[in-house]
């Protein structure tokens, strides 16, 4: 089969590989349809080690998709080739401490589609899957909006561990594919003071059809001191969604005293730093929020009924031979890409 795979810093290339088999009676054979590449996808893309972790070369990433069944395992008895699927990318064992607390984002013993040294992705013409990570589709999603369901399930788990109210003033900072996700779901959820920033102007356009009420280039104005100037007391919540170093010192900035900051956002580096004087002067909580919990098939619901549009997300698309242009367009952030995806 075709796959795509990461050779190494900045490296792309489709290449031959063999055709996965059914490891048990409940996995389930998938043909990769759309693709999505995600953030961290891209930190693989662009650099060698990710939260002090080595990137182990050659690898194939990929977790955001839509698939077809090709093959079930003699227990599946829910799914038949044919069937057009969304894919949940998490395998949680179910019986640690973490999965019994209903923490299965957490799962001590978890494996992650695409995630490198765990398990293959899905940026290949095929891939595996327990039957039970799969939600069979109907026609009334599609499947470039089942693959965006993925990192809107993302941002619909960052929500939960907000809790904001109606009132609240938040801002989001990073106005990529999630962050986006992010501000898509706050306006669903009748928010409306909703303060957002980015580096690409594309981006922060998007934004403001996403939902945001003020949105701004951080490399062209100083951000902070806007937002302070409409909202003097600070911000109820701040969702950083970058992992750049630079957005976080600016969250801790905008909280307001008692307020939270939810981290998003994955650094590249293994550390970063925090500003402790403000954060414990201000008695301020941080939540690391880690990929999503058991939000796939809310979300999907939440498409299937039309609440809030998705599709305009995804800008580009790409063949898989299109590999390296891809990732490329992906990680330096041209032509005005939102999200890019490899549609096979």
């Amino acid at each position: 089969m075709k796959a795509i795979i990461l050779s190494g810093q900045r490296q792309a290339l489709l290449t031959e590989k063999p055709e996965p088999q059914l490891p048990g009676p409940d996995w389930v054979l998938l043909k990769t349809r759309v693709a999505g590449i995600c953030g961290s996808d891209l930190h693989y893309f662009i650099s060698e080690t990710v939260g002090g972790e080595k990137v182990p070369y050659p690898c194939v990433v990929g977790h955001e998709c839509s698939a077809e069944v090709v093959q079930t395992g003699s227990e599946v008895k829910n799914l038949k080739p044919g069937d057009l699927v969304a894919v949940e990318p998490s395998i949680y064992c179910g019986v640690c401490d973490r999965c019994v607390a209903g923490r299965f984002n957490t799962c001590r013993k978890i494996r992650f589609l695409g995630h490198p040294g765990e398990l293959d992705g899905c940026f290949a013409e095929y891939f595996v899957m327990p039957s039970v990570n799969l939600i069979k589709l109907d026609n009334e999603i599609s499947l470039e909006e089942a693959m965006l369901a993925e990192p809107l399930s993302i941002a619909l788990h960052a929500l939960g561990l907000a809790s904001p109210e109606k009132t609240d003033r938040v801002a989001v900072l990073g106005s990529g594919p999630i962050g986006l996700s992010l501000i898509i779901l706050l306006k669903h959820y009748g928010l409306s003071a909703i303060y957002a920033t980015d580096r690409s102007e594309a981006r922060v356009n998007a934004a403001i059809k996403a939902g945001a009420s003020w949105a701004a280039n951080v490399e062209q104005e100083d951000t902070v001191r806007e937002i302070l100037l409409r909202q003097p007391l600070g911000l109820e919540v701040v969702f950083e969604v970058s992992g750049d170093q630079e957005a976080i010192d600016q969250a801790v900035e905008l909280v307001k005293p008692g307020g939270r900051i939810i981290q998003v956002g994955i650094p590249i580096p293994e550390r970063v730093s925090y500003q402790i004087a403000r954060l414990r002067r201000k008695e301020v909580t941080i939540i690391n929020s880690r990929r999503q919990n058991r939000c796939l098939e809310p979300v999907l619901e939440m498409i299937k009924k039309k609440e809030f549009e998705v599709a305009w997300l995804l800008t580009h698309r790409f063949t898989p031979d299109q590999a390296q242009q891809a990732f490329r367009t992906a990680a330096d952030r041209l032509d005005g890409v939102l999200k890019a995806a490899f549609i096979f």
